[in-house]
């Protein structure tokens, strides 16, 4: 069967080219070994914060329960299953995707023959492009004991969990770690957390995470700081975990997170790609060091974020097929933290520039946010010789509420075009218009 394209894996990169270039009217194969959707959608972003869903609509419900409005069921077993019930058809709903777009899709292992060929079971598929989209696997540091989804877990063992552990310790105060310490102390789990640094959520400033870190504790999280893991080992039932400081730890369950290894697949080895510290090497248009290979989202190393893949997708068919240009630059990089209160934004932080101006407002000081939830939600804006530098959100929702926030810091936006844009009332967003004007 021949192809305009073959893509492998259908994480967030993958799927995305594939969708993009059938738009195009390419034929286009997608090749799959495991599960449709990859960590992206199906065994790590999406369910985790699908189960923070459930438990933020719970702490809501909560506040109509204290008025005798309705009556909850306290069971936190039931809220982690009804968050992990919700993604039951997500296979079915990106296979009908695939469907409508006239994607083929292979399930089995990618086998890259040579450049212009990729054997999946029996078939063999020719094609002008290889697209590989393989992504990433969680792993542990070299030398210290293997996950084995029974004891040392990944994001996808937790997951896959028929019913909450009673505690857990999790390997890294990153924002991997925090968000799963966040979701498994919600659900009523005793947490630590093992970090190396002086602080978790290194790189932020201290205001957007205090009250992330707060919660935590109020959680009766342990956060471990400032220390770092010389080795872990199993030992029957066990992992044990060896401390710099000569203490050492024995846990049922140890969640090791923040540490991936690129998926490379089978085949590449023989075409001698040039590699990157294990990934695959790509230029600035997502061109391995062979013209008809291009690798897009977290197997070329750029930055292991499912937005920066998805888009990479898009962009990658663009170019391809029209010729236009790919920059991995990523400068005012958007990103969140889904914590309980989530901290989202674009561009520097304050801890990043120097002599620049920093507006701060809560939203209980806005008309919208005279709610309670929003008690100690606040949007921070960084400004720098009158332009936006950076815009920050911890907020509940705040994912939702940075927009566009990365465009603007993109074409250095003026407070003074700010002033002059309209914002609906009665919005959170208005607090931007407040935080200027103050």
């Amino acid at each position: 069967m021949r192809y305009d394209a073959v893509v492998i894996g259908s994480g967030a990169a993958g799927l995305y080219f594939a969708l993009s270039a059938s738009k195009k009217g390419k034929k286009i194969a997608l090749v799959e070994k495991a599960q449709l959707g990859g960590t992206a959608f199906a065994t790590g972003c999406l369910p985790v914060k699908k189960i923070m869903d459930k438990i933020k609509s719970y702490e809501k419900a909560k506040a109509l329960e204290n008025e005798n409005l309705l009556k909850l069921n306290s069971d936190k077993e039931v809220l982690f299953k009804a968050g992990i019930k919700s993604l039951e058809n997500i296979e079915s709903f990106i296979s009908d995707k695939l469907s409508r777009n006239n994607i083929d899709v292979y399930i089995g292992e990618g086998e890259v023959v040579s450049e212009t060929r990729v054997k999946v079971n029996e078939a063999q598929l020719e094609t002008e492009h290889i697209i590989l989209a393989t992504g990433t696997t969680a792993s542990t540091v070299e030398g210290f004991a293997p996950i084995d989804h029974e004891v040392i877990l990944s994001h996808e063992s937790l997951l896959t969990m028929k019913q909450l552990t009673e505690e857990m310790t999790i390997l890294g105060g990153n924002v991997e770690g925090i968000e799963f310490a966040s979701m498994l102390s919600e659900l009523g789990v005793k947490v630590r957390v093992i970090e190396k640094e002086a602080q978790i959520l290194q790189g932020n400033d201290e205001d957007l995470i205090e009250n992330i870190k707060a919660r935590l504790i109020n959680n009766g999280v342990e956060l471990i700081l400032n220390t770092e893991v010389t080795t872990i080992e199993k030992i029957e039932e066990e992992a044990v975990i060896s401390l710099f400081n000569g203490e050492s730890l024995k846990v049922k369950s140890l969640l090791v997170t923040g540490i991936r290894k690129p998926n490379i697949p089978k085949g590449i080895e023989e075409l001698k790609l040039d590699m990157k510290s294990g990934f695959i090497k790509v230029d600035e248009n997502l061109m391995t060091s062979r013209a008809s290979i291009y690798a897009v989202g977290d197997i070329n190393g750029i930055h292991g974020m499912a937005h920066i893949a998805l888009q990479q997708g898009i962009l990658l068919a663009d170019y391809i097929w029209e010729g236009n240009q790919i920059s991995t630059q990523y400068s005012s990089l958007p990103r969140c933290i889904f914590t309980i209160n989530e901290l989202a934004g674009a561009g520097c932080q304050e801890h990043e520039l120097e002599n620049c101006v920093v507006k701060k407002l809560y939203f209980k000081d806005t008309f919208r946010g005279l709610d309670s939830s929003y008690d100690d939600g606040f949007m921070k804006i960084i400004m720098q010789d009158e332009i936006v530098k950076g815009i920050w959100i911890n907020s509940i929702d705040a994912g939702a509420l940075v927009g566009n926030v990365g465009l603007w810091i993109d074409n250095k936006v003026s407070v003074e075009a700010i002033k002059r844009s309209l914002f609906i009332h009665p919005t959170l967003s208005e607090a931007l218009i407040d935080a200027i004007i103050d």
